[in-house]
């Protein structure tokens, strides 16, 4: 089946896969040839495929997943190969945004270092070996 991860500057993949996983508003997903037509969210996380035996993982922040059976799109803000995470910024980017969760009240900043953090914790389990989609 056909997997497309596109965001506003780039294809990401453009590949025939045999599965795909993820991370959706309701759990992990796992999408394999003849899956039911289906439409989700997705979460900030670790998504992965499966390319002729071989997982590949990669850093979904957020989006849309569509499958009709044959193919799987996502669309999303940001997604990056684990190939092209920097862990030192990782680890960077996931210390500012806990000091700032630390200093802050507002609950709409929280919530914009949440997700800042969040998606620092998957660019790092990503980095350091240590992420798991499936």
């Amino acid at each position: 089946m056909k997997l497309k991860i596109v965001t506003p500057e780039r294809v990401v993949v453009e590949e025939e896969v045999e599965a795909v996983y993820g991370k959706t508003i309701d759990g992990m997903m796992g999408i394999l040839p003849h899956h039911v037509p289906v439409v989700t969210p997705l979460e900030i996380g670790v998504m992965s495929y499966l390319k002729e035996g071989q997982k590949k993982p990669l850093a979904v922040m957020g989006g849309l997943l569509s499958t009709d059976g044959k193919s799987v799109t996502v669309l999303c803000d940001a997604a990056e190969l684990s190939t092209e995470i920097d862990a030192v910024r990782a680890q960077l980017a996931k210390d500012r945004a806990q000091a700032e969760l630390h200093k802050l009240t507002d609950h709409h900043d929280v919530a914009l270092a949440q997700q800042a953090l969040a998606r620092a914790l998957v660019r790092l389990s990503l980095a350091t070996g240590k992420a798991s989609a499936r």
